[in-house]
């Protein structure tokens, strides 16, 4: 199997584990917060059926992924009933569980890797080779050692997941930081925020990228150099 398609393979994969943890962490912060309505529908679970939306896991990946690792895609909204929530702010709160519990999974796998760079022979020298690796940069692989794979599927789904969590961050009506951004508006700004909410996509599709990057940046970042120094 080519490198390149193998890379993909590994991105499309790890996106769709990490959709299921947002919604999933969503789903259980709502139901632990006095909502059961994405329980009770079945979404409470790490089965990709029941969070599968076909344009965010599918048609708008596959647009993208054959020219960058930056891919970015979504599950089907986690319903919510904010009548429910036995806390004013409930609501914020199980919204804010998605990026949340991606961040804490790429701390996870960021630990992992230390252990296995300090344990498991030849890990430490190609550890640099799994970071460019997962920029899709050209790496020789004739004499990489056996836990190589598990090095780079570890270091893609740091990179999937900080990804992923900064993009529903972005304040805007159809993510989770419009969700969030909508509880500290005063009402007439809530109202309007929500208006011209297709205006806003609008312009987010050209400028959005750009937002996510000056984030995404810096954060990747500071993973990759915590990884090479402890």
């Amino acid at each position: 199997m080519p490198l390149n398609v193998a890379l993909i393979i590994f991105e499309l994969v790890l996106m769709v584990l990490a959709i299921c943890i947002h919604d999933c962490a969503q789903a259980w912060a709502a139901n632990k917060l006095g909502d059961p309505t994405a329980r009770m529908l079945g979404r409470m679970t790490m089965n990709p059926a029941a969070h599968f939306d076909l344009f965010g896991m599918v048609i708008w990946p596959l647009l993208y992924i054959w020219r960058s690792p930056m891919v970015l895609g979504w599950g089907k909204p986690v319903p919510m009933t904010w009548r429910n929530f036995s806390k004013k702010n409930g609501e914020m709160l199980a919204t804010l569980a998605g990026p949340a519990a991606q961040l804490g999974t790429a701390i996870v796998c960021l630990i992992v890797l230390v252990i296995l760079k300090h344990t498991v022979a030849g890990a430490a020298d190609s550890l640099v080779d799994a970071l460019v690796l997962t920029m899709r940069a050209p790496v020789d692989t004739t004499a990489l050692p056996g836990v190589f794979p598990v090095l780079l599927l570890l270091d893609i789904a740091i990179f999937v997941n900080l990804l992923l969590a900064i993009f529903n961050l972005v304040p805007i009506p159809f993510l989770d930081g419009g969700k969030i951004l909508v509880h500290f508006l005063p009402y007439d700004a809530a109202k309007a925020f929500e208006q011209y909410g297709l205006y806003i996509m609008i312009a987010f599709f050209f400028f959005g990228f750009t937002i996510i990057m000056a984030v995404f940046s810096p954060v990747f970042t500071i993973f990759q150099r915590l990884l090479l120094s402890l």
